[in-house]
């Protein structure tokens, strides 16, 4: 029996190790997959390239005989895809659900040793200090133990160490030590890149599973620089333009942080449901919560 593009299905080689029935058969669809020449062929109402004007200058025909080859290929791939995951799927499940609930922690580290919160509460500093390092700590670790995932983790966890390590010596500074300025700069600037980093290796990392939250991760590293551009506005306003000016940049940083921060843990939340689920699908729904 000759298939859509010509070829003797009996005299097949790939038939019995690809588990064929030919094209007609599987109705446009050889190998359990898709086939372009079948679909070419129904979209130009042909039941087969014989009956073609463009029969013979076809390309798409013409490799016709690494059809099964690029299938067994296809499904060679999926295989790995599918056993890497059931590796990862564990790794990112326990490590991004831990470092979901590290955010809480840190965002309140972050209010407490804000200017606003020490000068009415200055003891609240010190506790913030303390838990600011230890929580940055933590998250350099976890993000350390998905370095078996993507190796690009390990960079995301050295920079949150580094940038843990010098805001601790910035700490100790003396506050008109030109030392702050020298370090801050490029404590700023590991920060950003580690940021970067670690957002697009989840981004990655999510990919073939959820395009969508992919994009969410992608989108997160670009509030980060509009939040970044919107703080350096607000200390403009504050040196050069009234208080009005000033006040209102100032809530507009806070309402861009806070849903930054929102934003981050539903990123962090979805990308922990997905591997657990992924890698326990008969969980019952109830599981789903972290």
């Amino acid at each position: 029996m000759e298939n859509i593009c010509g070829k003797n299905c009996a005299s097949c080689a790939w038939k019995e190790q690809l588990n064929c029935s030919g094209c007609r058969e599987d109705m446009g669809k050889p190998f359990s997959g898709p086939c372009g020449i079948a679909a070419c062929c129904r979209e130009r109402g042909h039941e087969g390239c014989e009956t073609c004007t463009s029969f013979t200058l076809c390309s798409r025909r013409a490799q016709r005989d690494d059809v099964p080859r690029i299938e067994l290929q296809r499904r060679d791939g999926e295989e790995t895809r599918q056993r890497r995951l059931a590796e990862d799927a564990p790794l990112m499940g326990k490590w991004v659900r831990l470092m979901f609930w590290l955010v809480i922690p840190m965002e309140l580290a972050s209010l407490m040793t804000a200017d606003f919160v020490t000068q009415a509460y200055p003891a609240a500093e010190t506790a913030g200090t303390a838990l600011k390092f230890l929580c940055g700590l933590a998250y350099a670790l976890f993000l350390w133990k998905l370095t078996p995932v993507l190796r690009d983790y390990r960079t995301a966890a050295l920079c949150q160490l580094t940038v843990t390590l010098m805001d601790l010596v910035l700490l100790v500074l003396p506050g008109d030590s030109a030392l702050i300025l020298l370090l801050g700069i490029p404590s700023l600037i590991v920060s950003f890149y580690g940021s970067y980093v670690e957002f697009f290796t989840h981004a990655q990392a999510v990919e073939s599973l959820d395009a969508d939250l992919a994009a969410g991760w992608r989108k997160l590293w670009r509030l980060l620089l509009l939040s970044l551009g919107v703080t350096v506005l607000t200390y403009f306003f504050f040196a050069f333009m009234g208080p009005f000016a000033f006040m209102l940049a100032a809530l507009a940083t806070l309402g861009l942080t806070g849903y930054y921060a929102v934003l981050r843990m539903i990123c962090l939340w979805r990308t922990a449901k997905l591997f657990r689920e992924w890698a326990s699908p008969a969980l019952p729904d109830s599981s789903s919560g972290l």
